[in-house]
């Protein structure tokens, strides 16, 4: 058994922060470590800093002994079925509807979320904020005003749980049904990725029926569209209908929970 504690006179080789110590019980041939959170290192007494490997280095046989081994680690929260966001909530024992959070999408589908930056600039060397040119070795705003605002209008103050938020970049903003400009344009006159407050994430699958908040499972549309398609109105029901039918086709198993 394993106690980890810190000490006065234990301090990382790479930072000279704190570390936190790893030592067994008794002493015996099990290995002891230091770990520093400041620079992400981990050090082996006796041995020194264990170097980062990539997980493809290891056989077959040991890849698919340490994927079993993680998944004994527990979840935060229970969820009614894996890649379903309807969670258990302890004090009423119902479920209720939320989105995964991209820790949460990563392990229920063993893949990561792309779509993480957008930049809808044509012209990369203007500010993504006011469209007046950068200078010097700037790459992004022609100021730290103008990245501050950039920053609460996409992130600070954007309204929407990343996971929906990276739907909506995969998209562009756009609506797939229709094409409806879904993204926010400053007074600059410049089209930022946040919503419009237009802009919903709909589920190919019904969450209902069993369907998941994998990426394939998920469209972007319009407030109009939604509401349009749960009434049964035709043009959303057989655009939306068909998209369903191709992304069943090619990702039936990630769409539905297990």
């Amino acid at each position: 058994m394993y106690h980890r504690f810190k000490l006065p006179q234990a301090y990382c080789p790479k930072c000279s922060r704190k570390v936190e110590l790893l030592f067994s019980e008794e002493k015996d041939e099990a290995a002891q470590f230091y770990i520093c959170f400041k620079c992400q290192t981990i050090g082996q007494f006796g041995v020194g800093e264990i170097p980062k490997n990539d997980f493809a280095g290891f056989s077959m046989k040991r890849k698919e002994e340490i994927k079993l081994l993680v998944e004994e680690i527990p979840d935060k929260y229970i969820y009614k079925a894996k890649g379903s966001q309807l969670r258990l909530e302890e004090k009423s024992n119902t479920y209720t509807r939320r989105w995964l959070s991209l820790y949460e999408y990563e392990k229920a589908f063993g893949e990561e979320l792309g779509f993480e930056t957008i930049d809808f600039r044509e012209d990369k060397t203007r500010c993504k904020w006011c469209s007046q040119e950068l200078e010097g070795r700037r790459t992004s705003f022609c100021s730290d005003r103008c990245s501050r605002n950039y920053g609460k209008a996409t992130f600070f103050k954007r309204g929407i749980s990343t996971l929906p938020y990276r739907i909506a970049s995969r998209d562009q903003f756009y609506c797939r049904v229709t094409g409806e400009d879904l993204a926010i344009t400053n007074r600059f006159g410049v089209r930022i990725p946040a919503s419009n407050h237009q802009m919903e994430i709909h589920h190919l699958v019904f969450v209902a029926e069993g369907g998941s908040d994998h990426e394939a499972n998920l469209l972007t549309v319009s407030r109009q569209v939604h509401k349009d398609y749960h009434s049964g109105v035709a043009y959303a029901v057989q655009i939306i209908d068909n998209i369903k039918d191709q992304q069943l086709a090619l990702h039936r198993e990630k769409m539905y929970t297990k």
